[in-house]
């Protein structure tokens, strides 16, 4: 897209109303189907470009977007494959569809320092999103982000999809309803960087097929270097939060729900990390920080080097340990009594986070992982990323939140964003 183009995008953007008339929301598709934008075509987007394709008597995929040209040329040659036709448009800039009349819903599945913009887009042109996770880069984009899906009431889904899985569902219940007895502790565990670089590195020149200065976006400016691009971006400071907000989003969110905590959050925090001192790549290489709960229970996250994710939940009766792919306990009665019916409280469920995302826009309900719930789960993973990067304890007020009487550590809950980006 020519210089032109984007500044004339840039000029709708800051002259368009906040609230367009209805049949420019998308409040209503022209069929039976939910029309479909895919904004970031990478490697988490084709896993849900598959499964939306598996719908076709719900969901018509009219879009893909992203700022690299082969990658979203792919994408909509998979979804025009999947249909015998070649009506998916194929597009660089997110608000080519995100204003578009006849897209009901997005999906965001871009680096994180642009998730937050992009819903926001979203929702103001009355889309619904979902938006993978983590749900935004800071915790002021966070609140801004369920302040105006609240406003403009528009559906918005987390991607943390372990809230579909069922073993999460019962663990969650089974803590909560005391099955461990009284809850000592949580304990989340998550795995190492994946991706490494040296100390120095040289610029490389833009690849013709990447529009750099817009894949760049509202973070500050560097030079292209293939290592720094796509996948790499979470672990560069300026687009993400590393593994924490990569794996703990998915596992700190079960450890929020079983605390009850959806809509609140802990009331302090305290760890340390090991970041690099130079280099490309500026996210921590190893983790450990612990946020302490009113109830006093401290939930940890902490590196570990033999394998995923985890949550572990302490009691007195006991330990259970839950992942994606396996579970276990000090006692398989744990086990057996977790997965019982009728044996925990009774929480949202779902057991499919795309079907739940559907039925929802149709039914206009919140769905399992709303915003509320994916903006207190990312505030955890930014305030671990905070206390480990202040290297001190901070109090947190889950209602304000802001940290009481610390200037210092409430400029970091947002970000400066380059120009001409902004929340508003």
């Amino acid at each position: 897209m020519g210089r032109r183009r984007f500044l004339q995008l840039g000029s709708l953007a800051a002259a368009a109303p906040l609230i367009l008339p209805a049949k420019l929301r998308g409040a209503a598709a022209p069929s039976n189907l939910i029309h479909v934008a895919i904004i970031g075509t990478g490697n988490i987007a084709e896993g849900h470009l598959k499964t939306l394709l598996g719908y076709p008597e719900r969901v018509r995929i009219v879009a893909v977007c992203d700022v690299d040209r082969e990658r979203r040329d792919r994408a909509a040659a998979l979804v025009d494959a999947a249909y015998g036709s070649r009506g998916c448009s194929s597009v660089n800039d997110f608000r080519e569809v995100t204003r578009r009349a006849d897209v009901d819903a997005v999906w965001v599945c871009t680096p994180d320092h642009w998730h937050a913009l992009i819903a926001l887009d979203a929702i103001r042109h009355g889309k619904d999103a979902y938006v993978e996770k983590p749900l935004t880069f800071t915790i002021e984009e966070g609140r801004a982000l369920v302040s105006a899906a609240r406003e403009h009431g528009r559906v918005v889904q987390h991607g943390t999809q372990h809230r579909s899985m069922k073993r999460f569902f019962d663990a969650a219940g089974y803590v909560r309803s005391g099955g461990l007895g009284k809850l000592e502790r949580i304990e989340v565990s998550i795995p190492p960087n994946n991706r490494f670089i040296g100390s120095s590195w040289t610029p490389e020149p833009v690849p013709a097929t990447l529009d750099w200065d817009l894949w760049l976006g509202p973070t500050p400016w560097r030079p292209y270097h293939s290592a720094g691009c796509h996948y790499n971006f979470r672990f560069i400071a300026d687009c993400a939060n590393g593994q924490v907000a990569n794996w703990g989003a998915h596992y700190l969110d079960i450890g929020q729900w079983a605390l009850n905590a959806d809509d609140s959050g802990p009331i302090a925090v305290e760890g340390h990390g090991h970041f690099p001192t130079s280099g490309l790549f500026t996210c921590a290489t190893h983790v450990d920080f612990t946020c302490h709960y009113a109830n006093g229970i401290p939930m940890s996250c902490r590196t570990r080097q033999d394998g995923g994710g985890t949550v572990r939940f302490i009691g007195e009766r006991g330990w259970i340990d839950i992942a994606r792919n396996a579970m276990s306990a000090s006692s398989p009665d744990l086990l057996r009594e977790m997965q019982r019916p009728g044996k925990s409280v009774t929480l949202a469920r779902s057991d499919n986070h795309h079907e739940n995302f559907l039925d929802c826009i149709r039914s206009r309900a919140r769905p399992v992982a709303d915003v509320e719930i994916g903006h207190r789960t990312t505030t955890v993973c930014n305030l671990g990323q905070i206390a480990m990067t202040l290297g001190r304890k901070l109090r947190w007020d889950p209602v304000t939140e802001s940290f009481p009487d610390d200037p210092v550590a409430n400029r970091l809950r947002g970000r400066a964003a380059r120009s001409p980006w902004s929340l508003v």
